[in-house]
């Protein structure tokens, strides 16, 4: 995967996103990605004591530190695999239904007003685009990639959190950790 910003709270992630703040931040790694080729690699080893993160910040190809991270078994407060925006699908359907109910309804009343068949067979058309449209959104799987995030919160010090990690590995990572 890739070392990515943990998660915030909701209170920082509204006041960071009302100000405009997070949308600044989002732009600059996006150009230091494209432009520079920042990137931070990572993987993370778990083992029977605790979890190993090893990670690398590259410049424009070049390594320019190389960073290893032990969080000891007793220090994990948590560790969890996020699947991000896991109902987009549906979310995206329900405005695609929405929208054409709308449309469509406001069309087979205007036809039926008019006496058009035109605007009748148009309504029920864009009713039942809207309905086919959020049957399939909402059917769509959550992420198709196959990707998540793995947060690892310890118990004292700033979480990490690696993302563009397969679902299998980190599950598989994951599962290997003792239960508390």
């Amino acid at each position: 995967g890739e070392l990515s910003p943990p998660p915030r709270g909701p209170v920082a992630l509204v006041l960071l996103a009302a100000t405009g703040i997070l949308l600044v931040m989002h732009a600059g790694r996006l150009a230091g990605r494209f432009l520079l080729r920042y990137r931070r690699p990572a993987a993370i080893e778990v083992g029977p004591r605790g979890v190993t993160v090893r990670s690398r910040t590259e410049l424009l190809g070049r390594a320019l530190r190389e960073k290893e991270t032990y969080i000891p078994v007793e220090a994990l407060l948590r560790a969890t695999r996020e699947v991000r925006y896991p109902r987009l699908g549906l979310y995206a359907g329900l405005v695609a239904l929405g929208l054409g109910t709308y449309l469509g309804m406001s069309l087979l009343v205007d036809g039926a007003r008019a006496g058009s068949p035109e605007l009748l067979g148009m309504g029920a058309l864009v009713f039942a685009f809207g309905a086919a449209l959020d049957f399939g959104l909402s059917h769509l799987e959550t992420a198709t990639r196959g990707r998540c995030r793995v947060v690892l919160v310890p118990r004292k010090g700033p979480a990490v959190a690696l993302a563009g990690v397969e679902r299998a590995a980190a599950d598989l990572a994951l599962g290997r950790l003792p239960r508390a």
